[in-house]
């Protein structure tokens, strides 16, 4: 199939374009500048001038992965990104006859909740990068309702890959260096997707019917924190995790924050960084599963290739 890729040049873009040219895949790949180096049957557009011109000819598809995700509190960006992006790709398909979209949102587009977070968990609201990923997602569903035509969105989990900038990569460095990782006991769920993992679903989403499709995308299972960081040890051949007492952490966190504020570094210890270590990630893929799709790599090879480009000097 010839699909057009947005956001291609990004973390998340580089994994879908290489597993989509692997599975046979070709066609355009798009992103504010032109992306470059890229596999055999694909060629780099920019972005404007993609939508400034009618779709070519024989195009399927379109894999929407173009995201502002940090917009540094600029919430007025993170809204003609996220949302109006989304918008004027679902307009330019409507009129090109493009039938399929496949829409990579985030786990943060709905409210988290106690217990396993799941396709029908409440929407995000308020000016967060999360919100705007759920008026995204709603506008996919809009356009999905017209005739003929047929939309995936898959939620992912944090995406890590064997790549700078991936999600984990603070974890892996801070366990080779003997560093505390965990906070008390580490029994914290944590929800995570590998790349691979997430580009196997993208091409999963590509066939299917007319309608709207819904979608969490994560490794296997959720871990433990103590778990994940121990995988992370063993594969890394560095000692057991260490943890940071409950007691020294509520005592450091409020500092934390106050040292941060006023000298912009980011301590290890702060009171978000506190919430984040206590509160679980329980994200299912189980209807994902259900529908067919079956995970390229466990989460355990998806560490073990991280683990290895820290290990170089990545």
């Amino acid at each position: 199939m010839e699909c057009l890729v947005t956001g291609a040049g990004g973390f998340v873009g580089r994994g879908v374009i290489e597993a989509l040219a692997a599975a046979g895949h070709g066609g355009i790949a798009t992103g504010r500048s032109a992306p470059r180096r890229l596999p055999a049957g694909w060629v780099g557009r920019e972005r404007a001038a993609i939508l400034a011109a009618p779709a070519p000819a024989g195009l399927g598809a379109i894999v929407h992965l173009e995201v502002l995700q940090d917009g540094a509190g600029d919430a007025a960006a993170l809204e003609r990104v996220n949302v109006g992006g989304t918008v004027e790709w679902l307009e330019w398909a409507a009129r090109g006859g493009i039938a399929r979209v496949v829409f990579v949102s985030s786990m943060l587009a709905v409210a988290a909740r106690g217990g396993p977070i799941l396709e029908d968990a409440p929407p995000a609201t308020g000016d967060s990068y999360g919100a705007t990923k759920a008026r995204a997602e709603a506008a996919v569903r809009a356009w999905a309702a017209g005739p003929g035509r047929g939309a995936v969105i898959l939620r992912a989990a944090p995406v890590y890959a064997p790549e700078a900038g991936s999600n984990l990569l603070a974890l892996v460095r801070r366990v080779r260096a003997g560093r505390p990782v965990l906070l008390g006991r580490g029994e914290a769920l944590r929800s995570v997707v590998s790349r691979r993992n997430l580009a196997a679903a993208v091409l999963f989403a590509l066939s299917g019917p007319a309608g709207c499709e819904l979608y969490n995308v994560a490794d296997p299972r959720p871990l433990p924190m103590r778990e994940l960081a121990a995988t992370v040890a063993e594969l890394a051949g560095a000692p057991p995790p260490r943890s940071l007492p409950e007691w020294l952490a509520n005592a450091a966190a409020p500092l934390g924050t106050l040292c941060g504020w006023m000298t912009g570094w980011t301590p290890p210890v702060t009171l978000a960084r506190l919430r984040e270590l206590r509160t679980p990630v329980d994200f299912r893929c189980d209807r994902l599963v259900a529908a067919g799709y079956r995970h390229p790599e466990t989460t355990r090879e998806g560490l073990a290739a991280l683990v290895a480009h820290v290990t170089r000097g990545g």
